[in-house]
């Protein structure tokens, strides 16, 4: 199976896409503003799923689902500031964490999916 079959994959993939569109409209205070973090998170998600299938199984494909998983939340923390901060409308907050949402469920059941590969083994 190829990575690009993996709903997971292309949903944090969609994601990503999403995210790094809407954070280019941010304003910027140097290379380190909020977009930028934004952007560099958003993008670790679906590199570490991938990192994790290249693996088959075991405990280092669940290491790098770990890492996928924590930068699920903080997007969804650089969501909320960057509403807070007027970057965007509650709207489309609402319409973003709803995306969050899906990609994080389907990472959750990817995750079970390897926590039971790795006990029958």
């Amino acid at each position: 199976m190829l990575i690009t079959d993996l709903d997971v994959w292309k949903a944090s993939m969609d994601l990503a896409k999403n995210l790094f569109e809407l954070s280019v409209t941010f304003p910027e205070t140097g290379g380190d503003g909020l977009g930028q973090m934004m952007r560099e998170t958003v993008t670790m998600i679906p590199s570490n799923i991938a990192a994790a299938a290249s693996r088959k199984y075991g405990k280092e494909s669940l290491v790098y689902l770990q890492k996928a998983k924590g930068f699920i939340y903080e997007i969804e923390t650089h969501l909320y500031l960057a509403e807070r901060l007027g970057y965007m409308t509650e709207e489309t907050l609402n319409r973003n964490l709803e995306q969050v949402d899906t990609a994080r469920k389907l990472l959750f059941g990817f995750i079970k999916y390897y926590n039971r590969s790795e006990q029958q083994q």
